[in-house]
């Protein structure tokens, strides 16, 4: 459909590359994408279709970190 889908996104200054998209959602203009990165690590992006830009909406913390109590 021509749609933008996310294939790589910078973090820190890394280049993570998108493994897979694990969700897509749409609210708003904004549509998100859960995607799995190549180092194993989860993030929601979200693409602002009115802008044409991305941000990181979300951070998974690792499986078998601490979590709050």
């Amino acid at each position: 459909r021509g749609e933008a889908e996310p294939h790589v996104f910078f973090l820190g200054g890394r280049r993570l590359i998108v493994a897979g998209i694990l969700g897509r959602w749409a609210e708003q203009a904004n549509r998100f994408f859960e995607v799995s990165s190549d180092d194993g690590r989860r993030f929601v992006l979200c693409y602002d279709s009115a802008r044409e830009t991305w941000a990181l909406a979300c951070v998974y913390a690792p499986r078998g970190s601490a979590r709050l109590r």
